[in-house]
């Protein structure tokens, strides 16, 4: 018995239905450019659109500045050829207006300036591409405050991680420790410090001297606009010391007897530090107030005061055992 052998095929490869995709091509290759065709035709008229922009002062007296002056804006109404008016729609680089505060108004804590009578200038600073034929709003509202300044401390933002057996030795540096802001008096009034740009470090294994930019806020100016940071860096090694629990707000003509009267502080300590490391450097206090509403019996101990060049403290134990006695008179 003949067995034909079966023929795969993919029925998409067949001749027809070649025939008919390269068709289905052929119309959609036509199809697009005769859309762009149509495109650049249209684009070569000129059409009437609107576009908003941010707008900033300018020529204010030399003691008021704008608060938020982010939040102003206005769209202008123009005419230009369907080309220039897709660029600006689809690339928006676009620059701010800048607008005169020459005979602004004051009324009840807010200022105004008449932007239709500015066309002129804001004309010129559209350019040739675009021809403007109207601004709104006419008027533009916008609020005023004195400007102030005053000096306010730097804290760098920093996220670094250590190389092993690394630690920070010591306390940053920065230089300046303070620097001179200036702004609207709401805004300075409230600031008490300010931050650098973010510094993320890894894997360190030897001092950091870098000058790090001071973080914008809006509004505000900074002289100077950066700072240098300097954070030591050096081996650790692990340290130990008995340091004795004082207890803070006894009553008159009472005292604390506590068992044990020291406890023992593990650290890791820069190993240049390691031999200038001593108990005075602590300070562990245990509060009356908190023993005579504890029924255990037990106290527990708060590190309140220890040095800049230790890292990863542990306190054992951490209660202690006490008792009130009357002090003797």
């Amino acid at each position: 018995m003949n067995q034909r052998p079966i023929k795969n095929y993919n029925p998409i490869l067949r001749p027809d239905k070649i025939r008919l995709n390269k068709r289905v091509y052929m119309f959609l290759f036509f199809l697009s450019i005769s859309i762009i065709l149509w495109l650049l035709i249209k684009l070569r008229y000129e059409y009437v659109s609107t576009i908003t922009y941010k707008v900033n002062i300018s020529e204010l007296p030399d003691n008021k500045v704008v608060v938020e002056p982010d939040s102003l804006s206005a769209t202008v109404r123009v005419r230009a050829l369907g080309y220039n008016l897709l660029r600006y729609k689809l690339f928006k680089y676009y620059k701010p207006l800048v607008a005169s505060a020459e005979g602004y108004v004051s009324i009840n804590g807010m200022s105004y300036i008449l932007l239709s009578r500015q066309l002129e200038r804001f004309s010129s600073q559209l350019g040739a591409d675009l021809t403007l034929l109207a601004v709104s709003p006419d008027t533009l509202y916008f609020q005023l405050s004195e400007v102030v300044q005053k000096r306010v401390t730097v804290k760098p933002d920093l996220k670094i991680a250590y190389a092993k057996q690394f630690m920070q030795a010591g306390s940053y540096i920065v230089t300046p420790a303070k620097v001179k802001v200036k702004g609207p008096a709401s805004v300075i009034d409230t600031l008490n410090f300010i931050y650098t740009q973010p510094l993320v470090l890894e894997n360190i294994s030897d001092n950091i001297d870098v000058v790090l930019p001071i973080k914008p806020v809006k509004g505000i100016s900074f002289q100077p606009s950066e700072v240098r940071v300097a954070i030591p860096v050096e081996k650790f090694t692990e340290a130990k010391v008995e340091v004795p629990v004082t207890c803070i707000n006894i009553p008159f003509g009472y005292d604390v007897l506590l068992s044990p009267k020291a406890v023992t502080v593990t650290c890791n300590v820069a190993v240049s530090k390691y031999f200038a490391l001593k108990p005075h450097h602590f300070n562990i206090i245990c509060d009356y107030n908190d023993l005579i509403i504890e029924p255990s019996g037990k106290a527990i101990v708060k590190l309140i005061k220890y040095p800049d060049f230790i890292g990863r403290i542990q306190m054992e134990p951490r209660k202690v055992d006490f008792v009130i006695v009357k002090s003797k008179q």
